[in-house]
């Protein structure tokens, strides 16, 4: 998980995270454990983030799959 990749992605689309957060009906701190672990971002919640920021594979793939 590429945490800093997926924030800028979310402030290149003029979201504060509060707001994406709000958006998603995620709460701040479930969204910085999925960031930082130990929690995951299940299959469709990828999904969701990956259409509503507009990311290509790549994108998605250096952001959700990076070691």
């Amino acid at each position: 998980m590429n945490a800093n990749e997926l924030k800028g992605k979310i402030t290149a689309k003029g979201l504060t995270i509060q707001a994406f957060c709000d958006q998603f009906g995620f709460s701040r701190s479930t969204f910085d454990r999925k960031l930082n672990g130990p929690g995951e971002f299940d299959r469709d919640e990828i999904e969701r983030i990956i259409n509503a920021l507009g990311l290509t594979w790549e994108d998605a793939r250096n952001i959700f799959f990076a070691e």
